[in-house]
């Protein structure tokens, strides 16, 4: 008798990857500044950047595998550019959300869901997978040669400097954090860090939990070291700090807070779909700060048109 093959579970594979990478110590967002300095992930047909859990999928590939090039693209892109993908390689799955109408249960069976402005639309976010090579995977490829971009001195970051304005921001003390009750941040001063990087990594952190006050972008906190909440939120801000990273050239090498990784680890083990609402979030946070201080994000990359 055959058996009817299942079909994977999209959201229970790509959430293992990143307990994996967790459990063997290595930051999926993470990025080493000699893997970034040719420009954010994106597209190698359309040029156009991944982002959210996208961008931290194709970074935990590139790191264990040693791409360099951040250009990614499918079997059909290939043929576009006149290649092809070496046999024998595999590719990583990145997502492409839709979303689909729900149907409600007055509608008649010949309902057509199509978008409707006079019309109260629920819809139902749906993850579909589409498979990605590193252009470092191909062969014939019709591509310019990746250049190295402009580096930026990271004593005269303007990009860093502008997303520091936007809160209120106190230096003083040994501590960094942020105090929703006076909705302030605390660094200690920056001759206390070792290096601007660390600084800059730092003060994002804090600045992604500045994005969750009420008057924001209204995130749930959680209320004392442990709890669920908490710890979520830790996560939100790690991943939105390396995002603002990536966005202003400063690399985000290391955990900022590894006491995290336990609490972080029960939650993915927990519910699947934690990391997509995390890495959505965190995206959604950095948005937020980019916008705020005039350095707007692209346009994200567009699956199934470049499939």
């Amino acid at each position: 008798m055959n058996k009817k093959s299942e079909k994977p579970n999209i959201y229970a594979e790509i959430t293992d990857k990143i307990i994996t990478a967790l459990d063997d110590g290595v930051i999926p967002w993470a990025r080493p500044w000699d893997a970034v300095q040719y420009g954010v992930f994106r597209n190698a047909l359309t040029n156009r950047p991944y982002r959210g859990l996208n961008t931290i999928l194709l970074n935990l590939v590139a790191m264990l595998q040693g791409f360099v090039d951040p250009r990614w693209l499918t079997f059909r892109n290939a043929e576009k550019l006149g290649g092809s993908i070496r046999k024998g390689e595999k590719g990583v799955h990145v997502i492409f959300w839709k979303f689909l109408p729900l149907r409600a249960e007055s509608d008649p069976p010949d309902f057509d869901p199509e978008p409707d402005e006079n019309r109260q639309q629920k819809v139902i976010p749906f993850a579909r997978a589409y498979t990605v090579f590193n252009v470092e995977q191909c062969e014939g490829l019709d591509l310019p040669a990746l250049a190295p971009g402009e580096v930026v001195d990271q004593e005269n970051n303007d990009m860093a400097e502008r997303i520091l304005t936007l809160p209120v921001l106190k230096h003083g003390g040994g501590r960094a954090c942020y105090v929703p009750s006076a909705d302030r941040i605390s660094l200690p001063p920056r001759t206390a860090f070792e290096n601007l990087d660390f600084y800059y990594s730092t003060a994002y952190h804090e600045i992604i939990h500045w994005t969750g006050h009420p008057a924001r972008l209204a995130r749930t906190f959680g209320k004392r070291f442990g709890d669920n909440d908490y710890a979520f939120e830790e996560l939100v801000a790690e991943i939105g700090a390396a995002f603002l990273g990536t966005a202003t050239t400063i690399p985000f090498e290391e955990m900022r807070h590894p006491e995290y990784i336990n609490s972080w680890l029960q939650i993915l083990k927990g519910d699947n779909r934690a990391i997509f609402t995390a890495a959505a979030k965190a995206q959604n946070a950095a948005d937020f700060v980019l916008d705020k201080a005039g350095l707007a994000a692209g346009e994200e990359e567009n699956l199934p048109e470049a499939a």
